[in-house]
């Protein structure tokens, strides 16, 4: 009696180890946040871009291309939402204007 106890409840905690494990995948499987993708939604390829976090912190970076899609990919520190100020975010709507433009 104590065998087939012994034996369910070591079946039972390889069976909980093996859910465990497959929990972090599925928590990555599909990203819900799609600022990145978003400042990027009508970009080139390295033009400069931001966006904000659920925060408010900005983050700053350029387009870069991720599964056949442009996102922006962070190159700069992160800029608390407390700390943002309107120069930080002309500074990318100014970039963004002379880059769809070509300069101009």
């Amino acid at each position: 009696m104590i065998k087939a106890h012994l034996k369910l409840l070591n079946t039972m905690a390889i069976l909980v180890t093996l859910c465990l494990t497959c929990l972090p995948a599925l928590a990555h499987e599909e990203h819900v946040f799609k600022a990145p993708w978003n400042a990027c939604a009508d970009a080139v390829k390295t033009q400069q871009c931001s966006y904000t976090n659920v925060n408010g912190d900005l983050l700053k970076g350029t387009c870069r291309v991720f599964n056949e899609a442009l996102m922006c990919v962070r190159n700069q520190p992160i800029i608390a939402a407390e700390n943002v100020t309107p120069k930080d975010v002309a500074e990318i709507t100014v970039s963004a204007s002379l880059d769809k433009h070509g300069g101009h």
